[in-house]
C-alpha cells in the first residue's frame, strides 16, 4: 500500500488492497483449514472443457469449508459425500458449461449451507452490486463476455478488489480474480483482475470510474462498463459482466 501526500493540501491518498479474510498467500494459494494445515484453492481448467463453472465452485467450496480440496481433485471417482453429490449434478455441464439460473438451481439441489443471490446484466447497476459485494469481504462468482463479441461467456471468482482512497473518499477501480483458465497465482491472491478504463473506449470520460465511488451511493450505474481483463497468461481484453453469483452462509443476515 502506497501512500503520498499532495503539496497544495493535507489530503493523503494511498491505494488499498482487500481479499476474502481466509485467503493465506504464499508459493500457492491457500485457505487455512478447520483444525488442518492449509489447502490449497485454486482449481484449473483443462484444455478441452467447459468446466469453469464447476472449478469455480469447487474453490468456494473450499473457502467455506463445505469439502476438502483433495476430495474435489477426485470427485468424479467419488462415491459418497459432498464432492460426489457436486459431480452428480454438475457432470453433464462440464464440458457444454453452465449458464448462471442452471448454476444457481444446481447449487440449491445440494442443500449445503449456503445462500446464492443472483443478479444479471439486465438488471440495473450490476458492476456497482458486484463492487458492493467485494467491499464487504464476500465472494461473487462472475460471468464475463467479451464486450464486442457475447458468444463466449466465461465464470471466474471475483475475491477481493483494489481502488484508491483520498481524504475521505474511497474509489474502487480493480476487481481480483481468481480464473480457472489461467495459472495458479504465486504470492498473491488473484492470478487475473477487471480494471476500469479511466481513458480510451469504455471509459466515457473518466464516468465509469466515478460510477463505482462509494460517494455515488444513490446513483447506481445503469450502463454497462467494459472493463480490462488483464492476466499474465492473456492479452488484455475489453469484458462486461453478464452475471454475477454472491455466496453467503445460509445463517447470514
Amino acid at each position: 500500500m502506497t501512500a503520498y501526500k499532495s503539496k497544495s493540501s493535507a489530503v493523503v491518498s494511498y491505494r488499498f488492497q482487500r481479499y476474502f479474510h481466509t485467503l493465506q498467500t504464499g508459493h500457492y494459494l491457500l485457505k487455512q483449514a478447520k483444525r488442518q494445515d492449509p489447502v490449497r484453492v485454486f482449481f484449473q481448467q483443462g484444455d478441452i472443457d467447459g468446466a469453469c463453472g464447476i472449478h469455480v465452485f469447487a474453490a468456494v467450496m473450499v473457502l467455506f469449508d463445505l469439502a476438502k480440496s483433495v476430495a474435489l481433485q477426485d470427485m468424479p471417482k467419488r462415491k459418497y459425500g459432498v464432492p460426489a453429490e457436486v459431480w452428480a449434478v454438475f457432470q453433464h455441464t462440464f464440458f457444454t458449461g453452465v449458464h448462471a439460473h442452471e448454476f444457481v438451481t444446481l447449487v440449491d439441489s445440494l442443500k449445503l449451507p449456503l445462500n446464492l443471490t443472483l443478479r444479471e446484466s439486465k438488471d440495473s447497476g450490476l458492476d456497482r452490486w458486484v463492487v458492493d459485494c467485494l467491499m464487504r469481504g464476500e465472494l461473487v462468482a462472475i460471468v464475463t463476455a467479451n464486450a464486442k463479441n457475447s458468444k463466449f461467456k466465461h465464470w471466474s471468482l471475483a475475491l477481493g478488489i483494489e481502488g484508491l482512497v483520498t481524504g475521505r473518499e474511497t474509489r474502487p477501480d480493480t476487481i481480483l480474480l481468481l480464473d480457472p483458465s489461467a495459472s495458479e497465482p504465486s504470492y498473491r491472491p488473484h492470478n487475473a483482475r477487471l480494471r476500469v478504463p479511466i481513458t480510451g473506449p469504455g471509459s466515457r470520460a473518466g464516468k465509469s470510474a466515478d460510477e463505482l465511488s462509494q460517494s455515488n451511493k444513490r446513483n447506481a450505474t445503469s450502463k454497462p462498463i467494459h472493463w480490462l481483463y488483464e492476466s499474465g497468461d492473456f492479452a488484455t481484453e475489453q469484458v462486461r459482466l453478464v452475471s454475477a453469483v454472491r455466496f453467503r452462509y445460509a445463517d447470514w443476515t
